[in-house]
C-alpha cells in the first residue's frame, strides 16, 4: 500500500521552480494551486522543504500551505493477501440518477437529516428508472449518485446469483409504475459483524445527528470485521459520510465477478480489507 497526499498553497516563484524540478502529475503555477503525490522519496523531499522547521534545507512555508492524506493505492500483492474486499467499482454502465430525479430520495429511502447531512439511511421502496437498454456483454449498472446499489440483468441473476442464495428487489419503470421485466436490484444483506473502524484512518468525523459516520476516501486497508462469518456479498453496518455503506465481497465472489467481466482484479475495482487472524 502507498498513501497519497494532497498539497495546496499560494506558491511563490521559488516554490514553483523547486516543485517543477520533480516529475509531478502537473506543472505547478505561481499563486493558488494544488497537486497530489504518493509517499516516497519525492514526497519526503517536499515535506522536508516545507516542514516549517528552521534549518538549512527548509524555508518559510508559502501562504495557506496545507498537506493531508487524500487516499491510498494498493498492489496486486495487497489484493492477493486479502480474504475480503470493498467493491469500489465495476465495468457496467453508470446512470446519472434514479427517477424522479429531485424526489427519488424521499420516495425510496427513510433517513434522518440535520444540517443537510443524512444518517440512518434505509431503503423502503424499489428504485424507479427508465427501462435500461442492455448493451452487448453488459449485465450490470449502478447510479452515479447511489453507487452502493447494484443492478443486474435478470437473466444473469437467475443463472448465476440466485443459486448462491442471493435475493433481489424489483426495479420499477418510472413511466408505467410496473416492474421492469429484465432488470433487478441485488438485495445485499447487512453484515453479521461490525468492522474494527474506531480509531482507524477512516475515523475522522465527530458524530453527526447522534450517529457516527466514516470517511468515503480509501485511506488505508479497509478495517476488518470484528468477527468472521460466511458470506458472498454484504453491506457494512457502519455508514460513510452521507449515509451510504460499503459493499464487501468475499474472494470467491470476487473471482465470480472477474470471470463474468464485471470487475477486473486490480485496485480501482477492489480495495483490500485488512487481514487478521480470528480465534
Amino acid at each position: 500500500m502507498k498513501k497519497r497526499y494532497s498539497f495546496f498553497a499560494k506558491w511563490r516563484k521559488q516554490d514553483v521552480k523547486f516543485l517543477n524540478s520533480f516529475n509531478l502529475i502537473k506543472t505547478i503555477k505561481e499563486g493558488y494551486d494544488g497537486f497530489w503525490i504518493e509517499e516516497g522519496e519525492v514526497y519526503e523531499k517536499i515535506m522536508k522543504k516545507f516542514s516549517g522547521k528552521k534549518n538549512f534545507f527548509s524555508e518559510k512555508q508559502p501562504l495557506e500551505f496545507s498537506v493531508k492524506q487524500s487516499g491510498a493505492s494498493f498492489s496486486q500483492e495487497d489484493l492477493d493477501n486479502s480474504k475480503y474486499f470493498v467493491l469500489a467499482s465495476h465495468s457496467g454502465d453508470i446512470i446519472d440518477s434514479p427517477l424522479p430525479k429531485n424526489e427519488y430520495q424521499n420516495q425510496t429511502f427513510d433517513f434522518d437529516e440535520c444540517n443537510f447531512i443524512k444518517v440512518n439511511k434505509k431503503q423502503k421502496a424499489p428504485f424507479k428508472t427508465k427501462t435500461p437498454i442492455w448493451k452487448k456483454n453488459k449485465i450490470t449498472f449502478s447510479f452515479d449518485c447511489e453507487s452502493d446499489f447494484l443492478f443486474f440483468k435478470k437473466e444473469f441473476y437467475q443463472e448465476i446469483l440466485a443459486p448462491l442464495g442471493l435475493k433481489y428487489i424489483e426495479v420499477i419503470n418510472h413511466a408505467t409504475g410496473k416492474p421492469i421485466e429484465d432488470t433487478i436490484q441485488l438485495d445485499i444483506p447487512i453484515a453479521e459483524s461490525k468492522i474494527l473502524i474506531e480509531g482507524s484512518a477512516y475515523d475522522i468525523y465527530e458524530p453527526r445527528c447522534g450517529v457516527k459516520q466514516y470517511a468515503r476516501q480509501y485511506l488505508d486497508f479497509f478495517p476488518s470485521f470484528e468477527e468472521d462469518f460466511d458470506f458472498h456479498i454484504c453491506y457494512t453496518k457502519e455508514e460513510l459520510d452521507g449515509g451510504n455503506k460499503r459493499i464487501i465481497i468475499s474472494k470467491e465472489f470476487c473471482e465470480l465477478l472477474v470471470k463474468h467481466n464485471i470487475i477486473k482484479y486490480e485496485f480501482g475495482y477492489l480495495v483490500p480489507m485488512k487481514k487478521i487472524i480470528y480465534d
